[in-house]
């Protein structure tokens, strides 16, 4: 018999521990005389002994079919299961059988012999020294058949003496030592195959467990990732308050800056009205103009100021994009008449809907347009140009300037980073930020001496009818 594993002895006074295969779940411990994993090597027995064989509990029910049910058994067998009763594999006892029950007391092999004088024997399958189940085989004779039993039998059951006794005469008889033998040959084809059964199932049962650990921890990680990021997110958000601080101070620095220069012109100014000389007009007259130009400057800082400290609470609507931008080119071309630059657009008719906040974001294309004019004092071209793709509408802003360097242009969106003297940095920044706010991107394109491009590229918002948000 193959060896099987023990349970060291319980201390004195101490309980036994209950196997190990008893504390599985019950659908485990159903798996472990699953029919269908055992029935090729059922087969392959029933096909090297020529016996029948059949897997039962430990309460003596079949667990699946019977492999290779013999002639003469088959034939008593349909009557029998009509009238049920016992072991099965005994048809006709004289007493109940009890060989299941015999041999899993025993753990040994129990012969049992019926009226009809078929023989089958039980051999007992043991699990942590614990009787599981047990394996039945035979339905065979081992001597020559008794007519007259057999007939007798068949009469019983209701079946035709002859018919029976014809088929039954033709099997040949297997001596009860061979019958012995290949019982010794089933217990130990059974205990390797429960072994072998009981460890898959133990290792499949330890894998879950470890799955199911992995999960766990991979859950805690995943828990820990997120934190993670959510610290690295309110860094960011910290930096960026930071970032906001530093802005208004230097906003702060550069309002009192134009702020001074009116304060002077306004006390030179009042001089020259006190004074009246002859050259008096003129210089009242430019000191009002440079006046005008801080106070110009200083509407242009706040206006800035004033958008990037909004960005944050724009709650966008669905436009009709090109619409909106159509509505600001007198604008445009206002500001650029003076400078002898030109204002052109194309492709603005067919753009479609975003969803945006038109006021917030005619401030980040008026930035644009006015980077433009300072890139060509000498006069020039700036174009509008719209494309609409399945996704996204984009806006181009075109100028025919002087471009910029790879240096700079590395730079541009960077806060408080400018090249133009008295600028403040912060418009490129506002735009970046007034577009990622709209859940856009923009991008630039530049080469000193041929001009530069800005790009900005919006969500679509609604379908081609601009009725319906998508």
């Amino acid at each position: 018999m193959a060896e099987h594993p023990q349970h060291p002895p319980p201390e004195p006074g101490e309980a036994p521990a209950p196997p190990a295969w008893m504390a599985w779940p019950l659908a485990l411990r159903a798996a472990l005389f699953d029919p269908e994993s055992w029935r090729e090597s059922l087969e392959a027995y029933a096909d090297s002994t020529n016996l029948a064989v059949a897997l039962v509990d430990a309460e003596g029910r079949l667990r699946g079919p019977c492999v290779n049910p013999q002639p003469t058994w088959s034939r008593l067998h349909v009557a029998h299961e009509r009238i049920g009763g016992g072991c099965p594999f005994a048809l006709a006892p004289r007493r109940p059988c009890t060989c299941v029950r015999d041999a899993l007391a025993r753990r040994a092999l129990v012969l049992a012999r019926d009226r009809a004088g078929l023989v089958h024997f039980t051999v007992p399958l043991v699990l942590d020294d614990q009787p599981v189940g047990a394996l039945l085989a035979g339905q065979v004779f081992d001597q020559y058949p008794e007519q007259l039993l057999l007939e007798h039998v068949a009469t019983h059951l209701g079946l035709s003496p002859q018919a029976v006794w014809q088929v039954a005469r033709l099997e040949p008889p297997v001596k009860r030592a061979t019958l012995r033998v290949y019982g010794r040959l089933l217990a130990n084809l059974g205990q390797a195959f429960l072994h072998a059964r009981y460890h898959t199932l133990l290792d499949a049962q330890r894998f879950e467990a470890l799955e199911q650990r992995f999960q766990e921890r991979s859950a805690a990680l995943r828990r820990e990732i997120a934190e993670r990021q959510r610290l690295e997110h309110a860094a960011h958000q910290a930096e960026h308050f930071a970032l906001l601080g530093r802005l208004a101070a230097g906003v702060s620095h550069e309002i009192r800056n134009p702020l001074g220069a009116i304060f002077l012109h306004v006390d030179l100014l009042t001089e020259e009205l006190q004074e009246l000389v002859p050259h008096g007009p003129a210089v009242v007259a430019e000191t009002l103009a440079e006046i005008k130009t801080q106070l110009m400057r200083l509407e242009d800082l706040v206006q800035d100021y004033l958008s990037l400290v909004r960005v944050g609470t724009i709650e966008p609507q669905p436009e009709d994009f090109g619409r909106v931008v159509q509505a600001w080119l007198p604008e445009f071309a206002a500001l650029a008449a003076p400078q002898h630059v030109g204002v052109q657009w194309h492709g603005l008719d067919t753009l479609g809907c975003v969803a945006c906040h038109a006021a917030t974001l005619r401030r980040a294309v008026l930035n644009l347009v006015q980077n433009a004019l300072e890139a060509m004092p000498q006069g020039g071209t700036v174009t509008l140009v719209g494309q609409r793709t399945a996704t996204a509408v984009h806006l181009q802003v075109q100028d025919t300037g002087s471009g910029m360097a790879a240096a700079t242009l590395a730079r541009i969106f960077e806060p408080l980073y400018t090249t133009k003297p008295g600028g403040t940095g912060l418009g490129l920044y506002i735009v970046q930020e007034i577009v990622a706010a709209h859940g856009g991107q923009i991008t630039v394109e530049s080469h000193e001496g041929q001009g530069t491009a800005f790009t900005l590229r919006l969500p679509v918002a609604c379908d081609e009818a601009g009725a319906e948000p998508v």
